[in-house]
């Protein structure tokens, strides 16, 4: 294998899914080392360069694992368990056994009841409607919103087109006691005052029922009963009542059970001759057939809805705009949430306000909603296997393609089905519940992206739940709160790690990760683990992105893990541990690359080469590249001076090694701890070069790999390394210069290295072509090349190369920049047109 980092190989066939009943190991345990027809050849584990395994992982795992909300809370607010659950269940509840009733003549159950206007005003005194389209945005807390707008009582006309609230509040709050009549409210009054009756449309969490009642005290309604919403269309009307206001909520319509109208032109009769009023309340898709038509309601964005559930609250001199700017608040009401758990968090920051409520616990309002919601999902008789299925696949798969997460889904259900029943097979309804129920069922949103592919982005629909706790959440309550779901959970996503698709795998690891983080050993033994020790590589790649994230979750003894599994006897392991510390060992490069270098010694104490050593030696090299890279990709700063402190806080890089095996070096340049341990330091902790040795081919080999990667697409940007030397200090006695210096001295090495010379030489020609539309890079190779030409022989291989390359296969003269970086060698530079330098002396070919 050619260690310059170039295109990655094409990929193997796709691996066959674990079948039923697979070991968990996935095969038989390997040995030391892998044996000349061992399936796991070297060559299966080069698929893919360490640098593009990177890339793909942080590309394809979604942003919450990687930001402060990926940290797991507990459900404690305030050091109290809080939630509210329940409903009602009418009629007759019947276990085992048959009931067969015959009813004769009318129904004597009483299908309505008084809702207690005490119980409205108290509504009406925080009640807030969503803004009209010509409201202007308001205040701190919303997320896209104009003001709020409240009713309390009968209105008056303000003159501005809204309608004010009489004895609400002083003028300068119009914005908060007045609704435009193009708002969802306005719309619904008027048809409500004109017909007598309204249909309002929306999920249950958008306070739907509170704006019905809302809406019938605006018409002067002072009695109130609600309606039993079991009851057919065509027997509405017998339950009206003289003078009320009626409330029929979450009456469900469907094609076999529509709303028709001549029901809402009968209920309009009835309702003008008894001096009544009726809003019906209907999910988000309701089946209307003609008549009046329904009114889709909207929640109030939600900094707007808090603002007005904490006026009037005894908030202990705070104001309402103070608490709202609070960071911890805004994190809150980022996004839409349930009209019923803002309200819970209005108390709460009113608790807060009053010292009752740590800030602490403030914060962790959003987990404990989190929780609280995903527990309801799990608890709800209403959600369906399949729905279940399809929220935890929406976890895995959050801010991915809806179609996907779909799929897949589905996969996980016939999974779940075999165990809640083995003799019933999944019937999953192919045209069931549309996508845009699912989705408002999930609280989740739609949106369209673009979609990074190996042929480049696409535009794709995208799923997302609104919270963006829900997703870990889920997965940990699904993981610790339903064990009994880990065996379909476990062979899911050993399925989703062998699929073709990247975003799959990367995902099928991401999912991983937080169950690790949960519950660390359950996870290593069923999942990571069996994944290391795989012969696949794309199944130890899932291991090796499982345990990256997992660190990136902050969840206990990775490091550890990752320095046991790299001098392992398995070499399976010891390869998912290297390929780990090119994912995340940047987080800790010091440690990672002692680490490898204690894998380098290891294979050395092993004695005699084996078929499998150029291949596990090339791995160990590229994720040392890929971590060193990663590791210089911070501020430029951290290339600086380097050398302000001298007393105890800082460290020598004296040429001993990263595993202090070398010796010192006179002029030693002091470097801070903290730099120590990035690239400015690590670089020269390679150095000095043992004469012949594995540890010397290890270090040559991270060098020509690192050498490659690029800040843009494969074949263009500028080499990540050659900005590396750029950016860092050129003052002499600083640290920055040494790091040039070492840069210098591991590329004479290279070389004048026979088994890497010619590798070297192409990826400085690559560096030359990348400086031709790069000035900032030119002048970086015109400060280097300098230093590689000490010796006449250096001088005319590089007078070589520089001379006699080619702009292309039509262009037969070299490109201006190579001939300008000629001129920075020793020696005359070749007249126009006159012979090129002599051919330096024959670079045999890599040995592998």
């Amino acid at each position: 294998m050619n260690p310059v980092h170039g295109q990655p190989a094409a990929p193997a066939d796709s691996a066959v899914p674990y079948p039923d009943g697979a070991p968990a190991s996935g095969g038989p345990a390997a040995g030391p080392l892998a044996g000349p027809d061992d399936p796991d050849g070297g060559a299966e584990a080069s698929e893919e360069h360490a640098w593009d395994s990177r890339r793909d992982l942080y590309r394809h795992t979604p942003g919450i694992l990687l930001g402060h909300s990926a940290r797991l809370g507990g459900s404690l607010v305030g050091g109290d368990q809080h939630g509210v659950s329940g409903g009602y269940v009418t009629g007759d509840v019947i276990l085992g056994g048959s009931k067969v009733e015959y009813h004769l003549g009318a129904d004597g159950e009483e299908r309505s009841g008084e809702i207690p206007a005490a119980e409205v005003e108290a509504l009406a005194a925080h009640f807030v409607h969503p803004a009209g389209p010509q409201d202007e945005p308001a205040g701190p807390g919303d997320a896209s919103a104009g003001p709020g707008h409240t009713s309390a009582g009968p209105q008056d006309e303000p003159g501005d087109g809204t309608r004010r609230l009489l004895g609400a509040g002083p003028a300068e709050d119009v914005g908060l006691d007045a609704w435009s009549p193009g708002s969802p409210f306005g719309t619904a009054l008027a048809q409500l005052e004109e017909h007598r009756v309204a249909v309002i449309s929306g999920p249950a969490t958008t306070g739907r029922r509170s704006a019905a009642l809302m809406l019938l005290r605006t018409v002067g309604s002072t009695s109130y009963r609600a309606l039993d919403p079991a009851l057919p269309p065509g027997r509405l009307a017998g339950e009206l009542r003289e003078g009320c206001g009626h409330l029929l909520a979450d009456f469900a319509t469907s094609p076999e059970r529509p709303l028709r109208e001549h029901h809402l032109r009968g209920l309009s009769e009835k309702l003008r001759a008894v001096d009544g009023h009726l809003v019906i309340v209907v999910g988000p898709h309701p089946v209307l057939h003609g008549g009046i038509g329904h009114v889709p309601w909207l929640p109030p964005e939600p900094g707007r809805l808090v603002r007005g559930h904490l006026r009037g609250r005894d908030l202990a001199g705070h104001g309402i705009e103070e608490l709202l700017d609070l960071p911890q608040v805004r994190s809150v009401l980022g996004h839409r949430r349930p009209v019923a758990e803002l309200a819970v968090f209005a108390e709460r920051i009113a608790e807060f306000a009053r010292g009752t409520l740590t800030l602490r616990d403030l914060a962790g309002f959003g987990h404990y909603a989190a929780e609280q919601q995903v527990r309801e999902w799990f608890d709800s008789a209403e959600q369906s296997l399949h729905d279940k299925a399809f929220l935890i696949a929406l976890a895995a798969f959050d801010e991915a393609p809806y179609p996907l997460t779909a799929e897949l889904g589905d996969v996980l259900f016939g999974l779940l089905q075999r165990i809640e029943d083995p003799t019933e097979p999944a019937r999953i309804p192919v045209f069931g519940t549309s996508s845009a129920q699912r989705v408002e069922r999930a609280q989740a949103d739609r949106y369209e992206e673009a979609e990074e592919t190996e042929w480049g982005p696409v535009l794709q629909t995208k799923i997302q739940f609104r919270d963006r706790r829900t997703a870990l959440t889920l997965l940990r309550e699904v993981w610790i709160g339903h064990p009994s779901a880990r065996p379909a959970l476990v062979t899911w996503l050993r399925g989703l790690a062998a699929d073709p698709r990247p975003l799959v795998r990367t995902r099928a690891a991401s999912t991983a990760a937080v169950l690790a983080r949960t519950d660390l050993p359950s996870a290593m033994a069923l999942l990571v683990r069996p994944w290391a020790a795989d012969r696949r590589f794309r199944a130890r790649l899932a291991a090796a992105n499982a345990l990256a994230l997992a660190h990136h979750l902050d969840t206990p003894h990775v490091p550890r893990i990752l320095r046991d599994w790299c001098t392992a006897d398995d070499h399976r392991l010891r390869r998912t541990a290297v390929r780990t510390y090119a994912l995340v060992g940047d987080s800790f490069p010091g440690e990672a690359v002692s680490a490898l270098v204690a894998a380098v010694r290891k294979m050395e104490k092993r004695g005699k080469p084996t078929p499998g050593w150029p291949e596990e030696l090339d791995e160990l090299a590229e994720s040392a590249a890929a971590l060193l890279l990663a590791a210089g990709q911070d501020a430029p700063g951290r290339f600086g001076t380097g050398s302000e402190g001298t007393g105890s806080d800082t460290v020598r890089v004296d040429g001993g090694g990263v595993d202090g095996g070398g010796v010192d070096r006179p002029g030693a340049v002091p470097v801070s701890a903290a730099a120590a341990d990035t690239a400015v330091g690590l670089w020269p902790a390679l150095l000095p070069l043992p004469p012949r040795g594995l540890r010397r081919d290890f270090v040559l080999r991270t060098m020509v790999y690192a050498c490659g990667p690029a800040d843009g697409e494969p074949g263009t940007g500028r080499p990540l390394l050659l900005d590396h030397f750029a950016r860092a200090e050129r003052a002499p006695g600083t640290a920055g210069a040494l790091l040039r210096q070492s840069l210098a001295a591991l590329w004479r090495a290279v070389l004048n290295d026979p088994t890497c010379s010619a590798s070297g030489l192409v990826a400085l020609r690559t560096w030359v072509t990348a400086a031709d539309a790069d000035p900032d890079a030119e002048q970086a190779l015109a400060d280097l090349l300098p230093m590689l030409a000490v010796s006449v022989e250096d001088t005319k291989r590089l007078a070589y190369l520089l001379e006699n390359l080619r702009g292309g296969p039509s262009d037969p003269a070299p490109p201006a920049v190579a001939l300008r970086l000629r001129a920075t060698l020793p020696g005359p530079a070749p007249a126009a047109g006159a012979a090129s330098a002599p051919r330096p002396a024959q670079v045999p070919t890599p040995q592998r």
